[in-house]
């Protein structure tokens, strides 16, 4: 079993320097309402990895079989659903002088494209005050977003299940190989601790409880930061 610590706070302001920041994401390149949003707006060069990374599989289809790491029942998944995609620390989205020039990467995927208006031009990101070096973890637990859209939570909770072990697996394999990643700023630094949100819970409807379930049985220990209050 693994050591889920809870606090209350800001993800973003709390999490320290090295840190990789979890969050569910959905498989068409949008990270357009609730924490998904803020990511974005905080990440733009690692939102613009993660959306070329879905918008490849959009533009060449792949599946595969897999099991389920707990029920060991066989599905088919259209990649990069049931997937993990680490994002090293960007220097756009940390150093003030670097932001402006982060590229606006077209996006011609299936997904409504709500994200778009995340990455402006050179315009306002100067400006913008230095971040600390997060990574960013995207676990790909639902095909699509929205109440109509998204997948079961059933369906969510076993790819939870799937990316949370390729995370594990990539971690590892950086580990043995020195670290790494994908972006210009993999083998720079360590990864640090895992940090996350309430993740599932918010716009994908999962019930939280369920998703601490998934994580405990798997054995990643995290910091879930909540919102004041909550």
């Amino acid at each position: 079993m693994s050591v889920i610590t809870e606090i209350e706070g800001d993800l973003f302001e709390v999490a320290p320097e090295g840190a990789a920041l979890i969050h569910a994401c959905n498989c068409q390149g949008s990270w357009g309402k609730g924490i998904a949003e803020a990511f974005r707006e905080k990440y733009p060069a690692a939102y613009q990895i993660f959306r070329v990374h879905c918008q490849q599989y959009l533009s060449h289809p792949q599946t595969r079989t897999k099991a389920d790491p707990s029920t060991q029942h066989l599905r088919t998944l259209k990649l990069p659903e049931g997937t993990a995609l680490i994002i090293p620390p960007q220097e756009a989205d940390y150093n003030p002088q670097a932001q402006a020039q982060i590229p606006l990467a077209p996006f011609r995927g299936r997904g409504r494209g709500r994200g778009r208006g995340g990455v402006n031009s050179s315009s306002g990101r100067a400006s913008r005050p230095a971040g600390k070096k997060h990574w960013i973890i995207c676990l790909f637990t639902s095909w699509h977003y929205g109440p109509r859209n998204r997948s079961a939570p059933a369906v969510i909770l076993e790819n939870t299940r799937l990316a949370v072990a390729d995370l594990k697996r990539q971690i590892e394999e950086m580990g043995a190989a020195g670290n790494g990643g994908e972006g210009e700023d993999a083998g720079e630094q360590k990864m640090g601790e895992l940090w996350g949100c309430r993740f599932n819970s918010g716009l994908f409807g999962v019930p939280w409880e369920k998703t601490k379930e998934v994580l405990e049985e798997a054995g990643v220990g995290m910091v879930i930061v909540r919102p004041v209050g909550e």
